[in-house]
């Protein structure tokens, strides 16, 4: 239970719902509610890091994997930044 938590933790918030999304095109409809138990969950939690690992870490060096996770907080920087700019001047057309 604990390493299923810290695999859970682990994952970006952005990427905690890729299951569904990359399932369904192979015919996967998702846990019914009434079927759901603490087990299928776990899996389902289990697969979505793999399915993160498949797709963002694997086959990548850690050089590459540091400079990408860099270029993303720079992004993501300059995006507040500009989002920010823009309500200063939202606010100045304002009064």
């Amino acid at each position: 239970l604990k390493a299923n938590q810290a695999l859970v933790r682990s994952l970006p918030e952005d990427m905690k719902q890729w299951l569904l999304p990359t399932m369904k095109p192979l015919g996967w409809n998702g846990y019914k509610y009434e079927g759901l138990t603490p087990n299928k969950t776990r899996r389902g939690q289990c697969a979505n890091w793999l399915i993160y690992y498949r797709e963002e870490l694997f086959g990548y060096t850690i050089s590459e994997l540091k400079e990408r996770r860099v270029m993303r907080q720079s992004a993501k920087l300059a995006e507040e930044i500009k989002k920010e700019l823009n309500s200063d001047d939202n606010e100045k057309k304002d009064k």
